[in-house]
């Protein structure tokens, strides 16, 4: 059965304003005391989908997600989330916390930003949380995030697209914790037509594709390049296989009908029978990569 869409009034929105690469808004649903973030879909891109299909793999999988609907507003595409930030919590993103952690990192340059490697997150995260579960928490989440970012070869990890709810304890005391995963936009191969979809699809290329996306995380400071999703899934599994481990195993159990599932949900309106083939070969490919992990 096809995801319902989220259809918005002209007067839904509270406030609009720039986020990001792309206008968004807050706006309000009915009988919910949260606000919810309606984000626009560039045109001729599958960034709706693309959010609506991690979400699902993300829900398969355990890893603590935004939760997200397709939705429109005035006849333009979209996706629509509730804020995960409950009263009494504020979202500290990955850039505030690497400069307030890492000597000299540029919390303002979005791109290209080398300094924003895997080892330096898991620096921060083990500055910031203390030995014991909360630390062994957050990083198995965080390992979490790579892992479905390997899965949908998503490209946009940069350093505003992770990031830690902090309160405070009845006495006082600060407390973190990892924020579920959210911005998924850039992932799937969005960004394709049909006909370039379908000539990959021919010619049997699709880890040709899949490896040759750069993601927003690197391996090294000096690299001039981010590292691929999937590299850095396999690596990293590699290197810190006890937070990746339960990931790892909890993707051998899902079933290749239960990803197809989230994909043939998608309306036919929203996402073209070559797209939909086409993310389900992206999805067969990388699950069977990371299914020969050797932990």
């Amino acid at each position: 059965m096809p995801y319902p869409v989220l259809q918005l009034e002209s007067d839904s929105a509270e406030t609009i304003e720039q986020l990001g690469s792309k206008p968004k808004f807050w706006f309000r649903v009915k009988g919910d005391d949260r606000p919810w973030l309606f984000k626009f879909a560039r045109p001729e891109t599958g960034e709706d989908w693309a959010e609506k299909i991690a979400a699902g793999i993300a829900g398969l999988i355990g890893l603590p997600h935004g939760e997200i609907e397709l939705a429109a507003f005035m006849g333009k595409r979209g996706s629509a989330t509730p804020s995960f930030a409950a009263k009494g919590h504020d979202l500290i993103h990955g850039n505030e916390i690497l400069a307030g952690h890492i000597l000299r990192y540029d919390a303002e340059k979005r791109f290209r930003q080398s300094d924003h490697t895997f080892g330096r997150i898991v620096k921060a995260f083990y500055d910031i949380f203390p030995d014991g579960p909360a630390r062994r928490e957050s990083l198995t989440t965080l390992a979490g995030y790579i892992v479905l970012d390997a899965v949908i070869c998503n490209t946009d990890r940069h350093h505003e697209n992770w990031a830690l709810l902090r309160s405070s304890s009845p006495s006082g005391q600060t407390i973190h914790r990892i924020a579920p995963t959210f911005d998924h936009a850039s992932s799937l191969g969005r960004e394709l037509r049909d006909e370039k979809r379908m000539a990959l699809l021919k010619g049997k290329r699709i880890l040709d594709y899949v490896k040759k996306g750069e993601g927003a995380i690197y391996f090294k400071e000096t690299d001039a390049k981010g590292a691929n999703p999937l590299d850095l899934g396999i690596w990293a599994a590699t290197v810190h296989p006890s937070y990746f481990e339960v990931w790892l195993n909890r993707l051998k159990n899902i079933a290749v009908e239960e990803l197809e599932m989230l994909i043939f949900n998608i309306p036919d309106d929203r996402m073209s029978p070559p797209a939909k083939e086409f993310a389900i070969a992206i999805l067969k490919c990388t699950t069977q990569r990371l299914s020969e992990i050797t932990l």
